[in-house]
């Protein structure tokens, strides 16, 4: 049935690695399209695998899978991916500008240049990397960078972004700049993060998850 104030729906999602080693398993699953939501646990619990599910760069079985109100189809994943997209633990930037990072995903849309630009300099104000856009992408540090993959996330306005630990390995002032960053990125699109941090998550998020051993611990917003 659809929900229209849920962006996703889930019910007995299951996902097992080829070698059996790890399953999840998330008897039920609603997310809201408001504020950011959180999922917690420690190291090996299932985070990652969980976001990748909900990027739909996993595709593990399912009773019920809604996106949007909307059964996912497994034969249109593709264009379900293109409205989510997934930040990773450690950003990666490609070769050259920053400016030419924020544009590739434009490109990849056949968005013209002009109209391009001009999201890219919008985006880059709300995330504050103007000042970084004609740096080459092997001269900004560890916390500008995550800036960076967080403004290539939000360029092309998705539906959802998914962040794997998006201040791991920062120091105290970079983790403050990318929480403040988060914040203003909220107002655009949906975030889901997931933190073994409990404390960064209380302070964001406004909608909590708990993973422990694959397993969801509270299945409900």
């Amino acid at each position: 049935m659809k929900t229209p104030d849920l962006i996703y729906q889930l019910e007995n999602l299951t996902f097992s690695y080829e070698e059996g080693s790890f399953t999840l398993s998330v008897d039920e699953l609603a997310i809201k399209h408001d504020g950011i939501t959180g999922i917690a646990g420690p190291s090996g619990s299932g985070k990652t695998t969980l976001l990748l599910n909900l990027a739909f760069l996993l595709v593990g079985q399912w009773k019920e899978f809604q996106f949007e109100g909307r059964p996912v189809d497994r034969k249109r994943l593709i264009l379900l991916r293109n409205r989510v997209t997934y930040v990773p633990q450690n950003p990666i930037l490609f070769s050259g500008t920053v400016e030419s990072n924020l544009l590739y995903p434009l490109s990849l849309r056949g968005i013209k240049k002009t109209e391009a630009l001009g999201l890219v300099n919008e985006v880059a104000e709300i995330v504050g990397i103007n000042s970084l856009l004609t740096n080459r992408s092997h001269q900004v540090s560890g916390g500008e960078a995550q800036r960076v993959c967080l403004a290539r996330a939000l360029v092309f306005e998705p539906d959802v972004i998914l962040l794997d630990e998006p201040t791991a390995n920062l120091d105290e002032e970079n983790v403050k700049k990318i929480e403040e960053v988060l914040k203003a990125v909220s107002a655009r699109a949906k975030l889901i993060m997931v933190s073994h941090d409990m404390e960064q998550v209380r302070r964001l998020c406004s909608n909590l998850n708990i993973l422990r051993h694959g397993k969801l611990c509270t299945g409900k917003e």
